[in-house]
């Protein structure tokens, strides 16, 4: 944790009538990056949102589940609907993709009523997402408008492990600088892991978690078997 995040969470911490769950969340302890990363506990998260602007556009579903000891655990897995704020339309656009209609939504709840129970799942773990460039602002802007807080906690990007994986000269890839974002169902085929249903925020969470254990797995035997190398390369 840089100085700046420390101090941000422990000025966070000073507020009056900061929710329990969210304190919680503050107060845990940041996750040893010179731990090997079996040894550390990561929670991987897929959104589905009305768009990829999170300034004008909303959280719709959530999904997640607990990686542990290098393993998936089903039992963890976790998903649900989010509404949208009032006057804020999922557009036709968006329903096409992921097939969450209006009916659905209405009676999901918000998502600062969600939040508790996300923090408690995150609270001193690491945090995976497919493309973080997406997923962690349309996070963090969610913390901010129930808590005022940052998405203050360490995470890991799947693409961004992609692209390294997809250059790194020791494995022949591409030799270039700039190699595009795959989609996550491409990734996991050429891993030769199965792909459950796409745009399913809890089937896109399993498929991320099983391709984050097989690209862990392919960094730690190129001696990058720490949190902190494998932060190095997808953070």
């Amino acid at each position: 944790m840089d100085a700046l995040t420390r101090w941000q969470r422990r000025r966070a911490l000073r507020r009056d009538g900061l929710p329990d769950e969210a304190r919680a969340w503050l107060a845990a302890p940041w996750p040893d990056p010179g731990r090997h990363w079996r040894a550390t506990g990561f929670t991987v998260l897929d959104l589905e949102t009305s768009g990829l602007d999170p300034r004008r556009d909303a959280i719709l579903a959530i999904g997640l589940v607990d990686v542990d000891e290098g393993r998936i655990r089903m039992e963890t897995a976790w998903e649900t609907l989010v509404s949208p704020p009032p006057g804020q339309p999922v557009g036709v656009p968006a329903i096409r993709v992921h097939g969450l209609l209006p009916d659905r939504l209405a009676s999901a709840p918000p998502a600062a009523a969600v939040l508790p129970m996300l923090a408690s799942r995150l609270a001193g773990r690491v945090l995976v997402v497919h493309v973080g460039d997406v997923a962690r602002p349309f996070l963090a802007r969610a913390f901010r408008a129930a808590w005022r807080c940052g998405l203050w906690m360490p995470s890991l990007d799947t693409a961004r492990m992609t692209s390294w994986l997809d250059t790194h000269p020791q494995l022949g890839g591409r030799d270039q600088q700039d190699v595009p974002y795959r989609r996550l169902a491409d990734i996991a085929r050429s891993l030769g892991v199965p792909a459950g249903r796409q745009h399913d925020a809890l089937a896109d969470a399993l498929t991320c978690a099983q391709v984050f254990l097989a690209q862990a797995g392919r960094l730690e035997r190129l001696g990058l078997g720490t949190l902190g190398g494998l932060r190095r390369i997808g953070a």
